[in-house]
């Protein structure tokens, strides 16, 4: 037990000494970077929320395209529509990333 307090306040020690005080502009910038990295990780939360979404949609419209016999006709194709839709609109936005990546 003794010895753990040591290696404690060696450690906290350590830590003091390491420590420096920013100025007010350098906590500004940190800041500012830190709503930058912020606003990028809820954008990319939003966009894993929507993917999950349509991944969840689609398993479901799958589901139902794999016991098409409960249901009328005209509704198995309306899902048939809906999966080509979810699929053509993200094969679109991979090429797009695609050509964005090609340009820089």
């Amino acid at each position: 037990m003794a010895m753990e307090k040591k290696i404690r306040e060696v450690k906290m020690k350590d830590a003091k000494q390491g420590e420096q005080k920013l100025t007010y502009e350098q906590l500004e910038q940190v800041a500012v970077q830190l709503r930058g990295a912020n606003n990028d990780l809820y954008k990319r939360l939003q966009n894993a929320q929507q993917a999950i979404a349509e991944f969840n949609e689609i398993g479901m419209l799958l589901d139902i395209l794999g016991k098409s016999e409960y249901f009328s006709d005209a509704f198995v194709s309306r899902c048939a529509s809906k999966i080509e839709e979810i699929v053509t609109k993200a094969l679109d936005a991979s090429e797009k990333e695609d050509e964005n990546k090609e340009a820089q």
